[in-house]
């Protein structure tokens, strides 16, 4: 029996890699339809990408893997499989699967067993965005997914610690990336309580996107726990790519003592209030309040950490929450 998969390969990449894998998997006879330098011409911005030299670039690869392979011309965007008795299965992507599902309800109609479908994940390049040929060939990223030019994150910020936190936790995923400062950006009030926290930290983040890959907005804000009626401090990361994609992580929360909220609810921003009741100036730009009160247990920068962390989690499980598509 045989297993089937088929694309242009214009550069092979890790996800081509990943779905060739799945199909030698199968234990079968692996053929592999190579989109023709004529449907190039007719369907894809690069047709100087020739037959030859894509079937020669899966050819080495394929050698490789020690299974039976067939590579074959395709012409069209189904080839035979719709009519062909002897494939099995059928290897796709999250975006190709409708495809092979209009394949298997022809083959049904003809009186042919439909093939099993094998969807493979689409693989993330560094930047967290799918890899594919069109953007190896433009130049952005190499086929094993790392970029070639920095990842681009702007944050809007004048504080230190909010993007030595990003710069931090990007650090752990990405190795090619700059943290590039965003000043020009305006909020309602210095202190935002309950959902305005949410809200500020979204326009700082749109303001930081610009033309760049992601904009990060953090946001420190109070929320009112309805059974006990205290405060408690969160901080909240919204992150938007240049897909404008939204993606939110919070910290963990702790509680203010009452007297700083009372103050912060007459308009004092957290820091000031703290300088008042406590005599210690600028605390937001150092450990921070929670540094105070927890004696050093607890840092600010590690709240903002966990919230860059959280807001990033949906991103690095794209394919979990429909961040994997290509467009």
């Amino acid at each position: 029996m045989i297993t089937v998969l088929g694309g242009t390969f214009a550069k092979l990449h890790s996800g081509h890699k990943l779905m060739i894998r799945a199909a030698f998997d199968t234990g079968n006879t692996v053929i592999l339809g190579l989109t023709t330098d004529d449907y190039l011409k007719n369907n894809k911005t690069y047709s100087e990408l020739t037959y030859s030299k894509r079937k020669k670039a899966l050819e080495n690869y394929m050698s490789q893997l020690g299974g039976k392979f067939e590579i074959l011309p395709l012409g069209t965007k189904t080839g035979n499989t719709e009519t062909e008795p002897e494939y099995e299965a059928i290897v796709v992507s999250k975006e190709t699967r409708y495809r092979a599902e209009t394949i298997n309800a022809k083959r049904t109609q003809a009186g042919l067993k439909p093939l099993r479908i094998i969807e493979v994940p689409i693989v993330l390049a560094e930047d967290l965005f799918p890899i594919s040929s069109t953007r190896i060939i433009e130049g952005e990223i190499r086929p094993g997914g790392s970029r070639i030019l920095p990842v681009r994150v702007g944050i809007s910020t004048e504080n230190d610690l909010k993007r030595n936190s990003l710069s931090r936790f990007l650090g752990v995923i990405m190795k090619n990336f700059t943290v590039e400062i965003n000043p020009d950006y305006s909020l309602d009030s210095d202190q935002p309580f309950g959902e305005d926290t949410h809200a500020f930290a979204l326009k700082r983040a749109m303001e930081a996107l610009k033309d760049r890959d992601y904009g990060v907005g953090i946001e420190s804000g109070l929320w009112r726990e309805p059974v006990s009626a205290r405060y408690l401090e969160t901080h909240v990361c919204v992150v938007i790519d240049r897909f404008s994609r939204v993606t939110k992580g919070t910290s963990s929360g702790f509680e203010l003592p009452e007297q700083i909220v009372e103050l912060m609810k007459r308009g004092y921003n957290e820091s000031k209030a703290f300088e008042i009741m406590h005599g210690i100036a600028d605390v937001g730009k150092i450990g921070g309040v929670v540094n105070e009160i927890s004696s050093g247990l607890v840092k600010r920068k590690d709240l903002i950490y966990e919230s860059v962390r959280n807001a990033f989690i949906p991103r690095i499980g794209a394919r979990y929450f429909g961040l994997d598509s290509k467009h």
